[in-house]
């Protein structure tokens, strides 16, 4: 096993595909795993003339060579309705998964490792003999992933895996620096050496972003050296949120008009410090990508659901959910019933024939559940319905419906001349030419609230932040906020403003920190 550890902009990526051209070029299968279906993107651009590379997320291989039955994924919000069914049930979320036919990516990938340990010679059929492992962002992956991933590597004649424990940002995952800590302090473990030149960052944001990311402890120290680069650092402070919303508005309209061609990044850690500002720019008629709009809101995961129960093959699922929705489980009856049905009875087709007792259901969709017509008479009768036809295969049904969710939220896409606003997290993998990052203040970033991630963790999300510039980066931090908002964060850190009745924030100790 091999190990790149490397700070960002040092073109970790383009070092492995020359490795590979220069010592694998013969090999036949080559697999290149990474975290986000964003980096997988950039990957498959980047290989694209090399034949014998195959680049897919964690998740998208382990579903390909697991040995499942056919289960339904959960995606988040169905996960978190269904783990508050189970605890209303009082029966174990795992057990009632495994009665409901569905699982979670987490069990997928544990079942997928149980499944490589105990059938290694089947699994090795299935994929063939795997020449080069290559693990992109390792440093991403939960304990779990990071056991699949060593796992996978005792079947590889060889592995690489690249990473930066300074960029490690999914703490809400379970994903930590210590993994590929762990396998880069050992002796084993050879380490590639590498030029450590940051080419995409201006000196004085290295500057600053080093000066940054020093002072947490829990790192592997490392050079990222600089290359003479120009460019700009703007740290503002302003009273109000119109004066920071104006400021980032002139600034864009700057950048609009001096560099045509030129990648914004709008970054924030909350996306309540930006929606004054998203109109604004919709006032000015400056188009943006907004990352921060989920297109598949609750109302088109509800149809989905019906859809789901119409004409596939989990029903019971997809009526506990759409129950859930309507606040038909709130009735103390209705999960006794779901739970002696479970426990005792299980029995799909008895189960639908007594859906008409839920009266929370709207009568003209539930009068389908069991007899479902065609989807064109659906469609016909429910316009609502009408939407989801372009998502459909209506020649297979379902087989359709079960891919329709992930059809239907296809990633937005970064767009180079355009303004892209987004989370911080998810800025990650991407560069720009100005990257603004707005409602920096303690309270917001660092968040020292129960729950939320470490201060070394949030250090190293801004750590990501301030590092995706390439020609300038402005940093700022607003003094007023309304008290919805200021409840929404690290309340503790904000001041009451009697004269102004607003609440007041101090500039982000991080940004005191690198401005020593």
């Amino acid at each position: 096993m091999k190990i790149l550890l490397a700070g960002p902009g040092t073109g970790k990526t383009t070092k492995i595909k020359s490795i590979i051209t220069e010592q694998y070029d013969g090999c036949k299968n080559i697999v290149v795993l990474s975290f986000t279906n964003a980096t997988v993107k950039d990957l498959n651009t980047k290989f694209s003339k090399c034949e014998n590379v195959t680049c897919m997320t964690l998740h998208s291989f382990a579903l390909k060579y697991n040995h499942l039955p056919e289960l339904h994924i959960l995606i988040k919000e169905e996960q978190n309705i269904l783990k508050w069914i189970a605890g209303k049930l009082k029966i174990d979320f795992d057990t009632i998964c495994e009665i409901l036919h569905c699982i979670t990516f987490n069990k997928m990938i544990l079942a997928c490792l149980a499944f490589i340990k105990s059938n290694s010679a089947y699994f090795v059929d299935k994929l063939g003999k795997l020449d080069l492992l290559v693990v992109d962002e390792f440093q991403d992956f939960n304990p779990v992933e990071q056991n699949f991933v060593l796992q996978l590597s005792k079947i590889a004649s060889e592995t690489i895996i690249l990473g930066d424990d300074d960029q490690s940002i999914y703490g809400f995952k379970d994903a930590d620096p210590d993994g590929i800590i762990s396998l880069y302090k050992n002796e084993n473990v050879e380490k590639i050496q590498h030029e450590n030149l940051c080419y995409r960052c201006p000196d004085n944001v290295v500057d600053y972003a080093v000066r940054l990311i020093k002072i947490n402890k829990n790192r592997i120290p490392k050079k990222w050296l600089k290359t003479s680069k120009g460019g700009l650092v703007n740290i503002v402070q302003h009273i109000t949120q119109e004066e920071s919303d104006d400021y980032i508005l002139d600034k864009i309209k700057t950048i609009c008009r001096s560099d045509l061609n030129a990648s914004i990044l709008l970054l924030s850690a909350v996306g309540f410090s930006v929606d004054a500002l998203k109109n604004k720019l919709i006032d000015k008629g400056i188009e943006f990508v907004d990352f921060w709009h989920n297109d598949l809101d609750e109302e088109k995961l509800v149809y989905i659901w019906w859809l789901n129960l119409f004409y596939g093959d989990k029903k019971t699922l997809f009526l506990l959910l759409l129950l859930k929705h309507y606040k038909a489980l709130q009735k103390k009856k209705n999960l006794t019933y779901f739970k002696d049905k479970i426990e005792k009875d299980f029995d799909v087709t008895a189960i639908l024939s007594e859906t008409r007792k839920f009266n929370e259901l709207p009568s003209n969709i539930a009068r389908h559940i069991t007899a479902p017509p065609n989807f064109d008479t659906l469609a016909k009768e429910l316009p609502v319905f009408e939407r989801f036809r372009e998502y459909l295969n209506l020649n297979d049904l379902p087989n359709s419906v079960k891919t329709i969710t992930k059809r239907m939220r296809n990633p937005i896409e970064f767009i180079d001349n355009k303004v892209n606003i987004m989370s911080i997290h998810k800025s990650k993998g991407l560069e720009a030419d100005y990257v603004i990052i707005n409602g920096l203040i303690t309270g917001i970033l660092p968040n020292e609230t129960k729950g939320v991630d470490t201060i070394e963790a949030q250090r190293r999300l801004l750590f990501v932040g301030i590092t995706r510039a390439k020609k300038e980066l402005d940093l700022i931090s607003t003094v007023e906020w309304e008290a919805k908002d200021a409840h929404k964060v690290d309340f503790k850190e904000f001041r009451f403003n009697y004269k102004r009745k607003k609440y007041n924030a101090k500039t982000s100790k991080f940004i005191e920190e690198i401005s020593l």
